[in-house]
């Protein structure tokens, strides 16, 4: 059992959230892939008024921090964004890796689960930040953690606009 729901969490987190493509394909190399699937996470943050306090949008994966007013809606907030980001990219064509998406007559585009984590820190915070905004330059994908445009760090260390607006005020907790 996960732990957030061992622990019955409620109202306000901050959750470290990976989710990964179906066998590791790097779908998000193709830009066109990349900013639908950014698209999504923008939409489906709003729809469920979630906050993102950062993010990095890998080959094969995604990495984000989010803010819950109530974490309770972590599992639809992500089912949400899965079912609908894979509709996107359906629609979209994958070239390459069509073949490979699709498993006994069904598309998957993601793994079937997610990994999570609270964050129960300060400290905690900054080495899941630190993490996501060096994961480009530690997959040797850009030299400077600001070059990597799916990401937030250009908003954290650059003071530039990423891709998608990231809640550095955790208004979440208000």
């Amino acid at each position: 059992m996960v732990v957030r729901k061992k622990l019955k969490l409620t109202g306000c987190a901050l959750i470290f959230v990976t989710t990964t493509v179906a066998d590791w394909l790097p779908v998000f190399d193709t830009e066109v892939l990349a900013h639908a699937v950014l698209d999504q996470l923008r939409e489906t943050l709003n729809h469920y008024q979630v906050s993102l306090a950062g993010y990095v949008l890998m080959p094969s994966h995604l990495h984000a921090l989010l803010g819950f007013r109530h974490v309770e809606q972590l599992s639809k907030f992500m089912q949400s964004f899965k079912i609908l980001s894979s509709k996107r990219i359906k629609e979209l064509g994958l070239g390459t890796f069509h073949d490979q998406l699709w498993h006994n007559g069904n598309f998957r585009l993601w793994k079937p689960r997610f990994d999570d984590l609270v964050i129960t820190s300060e400290k905690q915070f900054r080495i899941k930040l630190d993490y996501i905004h060096n994961n480009p330059i530690k997959a040797g994908l850009a030299t400077r953690a600001g070059d990597w445009r799916y990401s937030s760090a250009s908003e954290w260390l650059c003071d530039r606009p990423g891709m998608i607006k990231v809640d550095k005020e955790f208004s979440w907790m208000d």
